[in-house]
């Protein structure tokens, strides 16, 4: 179908910001590493990563204004902080610490990948399509973000210590991503967000293991208390505040303008 009720736009625009907030945030931490990157190949790569994440970002936030009847650029950058609905997770100052930015990608690359799977199969076709389109794509960032995990992991006691110190540092952050949105469950149940054969959260850590597992490390994660209050709900971290003001440096000189 081309056309949802009112009364589901809310929600699902809740879940579709939820995602978009996340890939908006991770794309420009990741392209914090452009130029510094501990090799030229991952420069290219997190460059490319970061405008992909971006350009995810954007096309959420252009099918959330249709739906609300807002804009598109005032959802990415006129927002106050506590209306993003992105996970801790990604908002983080990973210092420079290349395991720590790994870690991150590990934990969200993972999950997009399983968010997008569900997403293409919505009964709502603009979200559907888009989704297969990006889950094609997130693809290639966990074969990428995988193969960095057990590189760390194989790299020697340094490396691995490395590596997984991140892992656990990030885990808590991690589960979080899994706070639920307002209206969820009413999103679900009307096929919006259709749910898989298996849980979600399973799904996701039995596929994290199963790499961590062979390079290695350990993994962790808990998931969240169903009442648990974090990013999806507006508690941003202490890292949010800088990392929205320079995010939205541009937009805020000229709101108006067109690119």
């Amino acid at each position: 179908m081309d056309m949802i009720t009112d009364d589901l736009k809310t929600p699902f625009s809740q879940l579709l910001l939820s995602i978009a907030d996340d890939k908006l945030i991770q794309g420009h931490r990741a392209s914090d590493w452009t130029g510094v990157a501990p090799i030229l190949e991952e420069d290219i790569a997190f460059s490319a990563i970061a405008q992909e994440e971006i350009a995810h970002a954007a096309e959420l936030y252009r099918l959330v204004a249709d739906l609300t009847g807002g804009n598109a650029d005032a959802l990415a950058f006129g927002r106050a902080a506590e209306e993003y609905r992105c996970a801790s997770i990604v908002e983080l100052v990973d210092e420079f610490d290349w395991a720590t930015a790994i870690a991150r990608h590990f934990f969200c690359d993972h999950l997009d990948g399983l968010r997008f799977g569900r997403l293409a199969n919505s009964c709502f076709t603009p979200v559907a399509g888009l989704a297969a389109r990006i889950q094609a794509e997130e693809s290639v960032h966990i074969e990428h973000v995988d193969t960095w995990v057990q590189h760390l992991g194989h790299g020697g006691d340094d490396a691995r210590g490395r590596m997984q110190q991140a892992l656990d540092a990030l885990a808590p952050h991690a589960s979080m991503m899994f706070e639920a949105t307002q209206g969820g469950e009413l999103v679900e149940s009307a096929g919006l967000f259709p749910k898989a054969d298996a849980d979600m959260f399973d799904q996701w850590l039995t596929g994290l293991k199963k790499i961590t597992g062979q390079a290695g490390l350990t993994l962790n994660v808990t998931r969240p208390a169903p009442d648990a209050v974090g990013g999806r709900r507006g508690q941003r971290s202490g890292d949010f505040a800088e990392l929205l003001d320079e995010m939205s440096e541009v937009y805020r000189q000229e709101p108006e303008a067109a690119w």
